[in-house]
């Protein structure tokens, strides 16, 4: 395990180490981790804008 937990992701004020966690940023995150915090252990995984969408979505329903 590298990242942490995603429950309760909806409920961080941060998210990619620095971004304020609104859903643009959370795709952008998503999307594109590498250019968000360079070296950052989360892979880019080459998803498309509308599965970005869908995860984010997704994610903020996990406010436990």
């Amino acid at each position: 395990m590298v990242g942490p937990p995603l429950d309760g992701v909806a409920l961080r004020v941060i998210i990619g180490g620095h971004l304020a966690n609104k859903p643009e940023n959370m795709e952008r995150w998503i999307r594109d981790p590498q250019h968000v915090a360079p070296g950052t252990a989360m892979p880019n995984l080459e998803v498309g804008e509308a599965d970005a969408r869908d995860i984010t979505a997704f994610l903020n329903t996990r406010a436990k």
